[in-house]
């Protein structure tokens, strides 16, 4: 329960700003999404600001994008992006893990750290940069599958299916990575980490 907790608590401070929007989108319509986005947005800096919260590239990537195409909605005519808006910024948020893949730090480690320290080993670096692109296929296949799903549905239905399969493959990845320290393991007995020192292992282990 506690790890589920910690969890919700980091879905909600790296995606909150999308979540309010699509909360905001379906309950009351596209300009209060749009407002209520901005509105959380410029709250949660305030509140990092004071609690002196480090800001994430995560955070600062998803903040951005939902103002980005809730804007371009919102001065369209009609809101002609809506059917195939999610297919680029999935594709977009697969890009960005993809970069968050390299460097000295990974984004998923980065994005660990907060909830935690980590030895400085190679084997676990390289579990991390593995989990990194793990997450940018995920976004990736999530793309084509919405993209499927407006080309042979009409928008409502095809709207409809991705907020289902959106939000089931979301809680399945959630799930997946609350199982971190299994899976480290389970990509060592595979043997696709690279070695890590005796003392390193050992300290891993307990």
């Amino acid at each position: 329960m506690v790890k589920i907790i910690g969890f919700l608590r980091f879905v909600t401070m790296e995606f909150g700003a999308i979540i309010v929007f699509w909360v905001g989108l379906y309950s009351f319509g596209l300009k209060p999404a749009i407002a209520a986005t901005i509105a959380f947005i410029l709250l949660d800096a305030l509140y990092r600001i004071w609690r002196k919260l480090a800001v994430t590239r995560l955070y600062v990537m998803v903040s951005c994008m939902t103002l980005v195409f809730g804007a371009i909605d919102l001065y369209a005519a009609t809101p002609f992006m809506l059917k195939y808006e999610a297919v680029i910024t999935n594709i977009a948020t697969g890009l960005f893990f993809v970069a968050g893949a390299r460097g000295k730090k990974s984004l998923i480690e980065e994005l660990a750290e907060k909830r935690g320290s980590f030895p400085e080993r190679p084997d676990v670096k390289y579990f991390f940069k593995l989990f990194t692109l793990f997450w940018a296929a995920y976004f990736f296949l999530k793309a084509a599958l919405y993209l499927w799903l407006g080309a042979v549905l009409p928008l409502e239905q095809a709207l409809a299916w991705r907020a289902l399969l959106g939000g089931v493959s979301l809680a399945i990845m959630g799930g997946l990575s609350l199982m971190g320290r299994k899976l480290f393991f389970f990509c060592r007995w595979l043997n696709i980490l690279p070695q890590a020192n005796a003392a390193g292992a050992t300290r891993a282990d307990n």
